[in-house]
């Protein structure tokens, strides 16, 4: 992995520092919401690792993790973060689970082993509620991690081919991009409620290329990047009849072999630019800016088109949110006159997990024995766990 500030454009020499934390190749990454110099990377070496950086950029190839997730028995290759809850991670791999970890302690929390095929794409809820995941079984599920037993599973795509997930909070629906029996690239979307049949059906065309959607919340708006074309489509959302109302498309001969969305704080609001998309190609990685046309945009902040977005600080902590509490991400003013800088708000601090603890148990009472007492089992304990 290789990590660069968005403000400084330009070629990158040969031999740049890296992230090399794994012994395969990385499938997937996903930064922490919470911790800016932090970020989640799933790979071929059937593990998920957690690294922090330094916030200036690279120095120096970092080679150890600060946590490593290891469980899944196959690769590694989709890793999301819980949108609200402080350190929890959700990760999906070729052994058809899903887990979901607490980063703190290393821990796994929970594992979906109801998918009988690839897991093609996993999505959080934006109160981290629930869980959604779609499979190469043609279903898409949803599960609450804390409570297995309540999951729901629907069918989802005729096709075979990969398909794609996401959440509409405003609507309260759930989203995804597959294919049909006879290969047609579809959106059908459901209600959270009830599951059994989509609400809206769409036959998009017959292109081959798998989509990706990306939902802003913030704006109602829906962005479709097809892997391997040069396009991006997006739509306006509405819980109406007509329900998906197309806005345009930005069309380049390029094709993006993928791509990731920037951040709300780090748009150029003056700019009235409302979402930017990283596209990346064979040799490069190409900024691609949506942009309102607002005459009054370099000298008022438009409030409508920049409601208040998900800040830096958690809602909630990892003990609250295993312990059966949902709270929707703190927000944050876009307004830079009244924007507060809230970078290292939050810090990251690892807890001892169940089998460090045990060893420093055993040293105690290895220390107590050498200097000739006779350690008390219960008084050794309670020393080791405050350690």
């Amino acid at each position: 992995m290789y990590v660069h500030p968005h403000d400084r454009p330009g070629r990158l020499p040969a031999n740049v520092p890296m992230i090399s934390v794994h012994k395969g190749k990385c499938w997937d990454f996903d930064f922490h919401p919470f911790v800016q110099n932090m970020l989640a990377t799933g790979s071929e070496d059937c593990r998920a690792m957690v690294t922090s950086f330094p916030m200036e950029g690279l120095t120096e190839t970092i080679t150890e993790p600060q946590v490593v997730l290891e469980g899944h028995q196959k690769k590694v290759t989709l890793v999301k973060f819980h949108p609200s809850a402080m350190n929890i991670l959700g990760t999906a791999a070729f052994d058809r689970t899903v887990k979901v970890w607490n980063i703190e302690t290393a821990e796994c929390v929970s594992t979906l082993e109801d998918f009988k095929d690839t897991v093609y794409s996993i999505a959080w809820a934006k109160n981290g509620e629930t869980m959604a995941a779609t499979s190469k079984d043609k279903h898409l599920r949803v599960f609450d991690p804390r409570n297995l037993e309540t999951a729901m599973q629907t069918e989802s795509f005729d096709g075979g081919k990969s398909s794609k997930c996401f959440y509409v909070p405003r609507n309260g629906w759930i989203g995804a991009c597959g294919f049909s029996k006879t290969a047609k690239r579809q959106l059908k979307l459901w209600d959270v409620r009830k599951l059994a049949d989509p609400i809206y059906k769409e036959n998009i065309d017959q292109a081959a290329s798998v989509l990706c959607p990306e939902f802003d919340d913030d704006n109602g708006v829906l962005y479709l990047v097809g892997k391997g074309e040069g396009a991006v489509t997006y739509s306006e959302l509405f819980n109406d009849d007509r329900m998906v109302y197309q806005l345009g498309a930005f069309r380049q001969t390029e094709p993006q072999k993928g791509g990731g969305w920037v951040p709300k704080p780090a748009l150029d609001v003056w700019k009235c630019e409302v979402m930017r998309f990283l596209k990346l190609t064979n040799k490069s990685l190409i900024p691609v800016s949506f942009i309102v046309p607002r005459k009054a945009g370099a000298d008022v902040f438009q409030e409508d088109i920049f409601p208040d977005c998900s800040s830096l600080v958690p809602a909630l902590g990892a003990d609250e949110y295993l312990a059966g509490e949902n709270k929707a991400p703190n927000t944050m003013v876009l307004d830079p006159a009244r924007r507060t800088d809230e970078s290292g708000a939050v810090g990251f601090t690892k807890k001892k997990t169940y089998a460090e603890l045990a060893a420093e148990n055993e040293r105690l009472r290895a220390l107590v024995t050498q200097l000739g007492g006779n350690p008390d089992p219960e008084e050794t304990d309670e020393k080791a766990d405050d350690a």
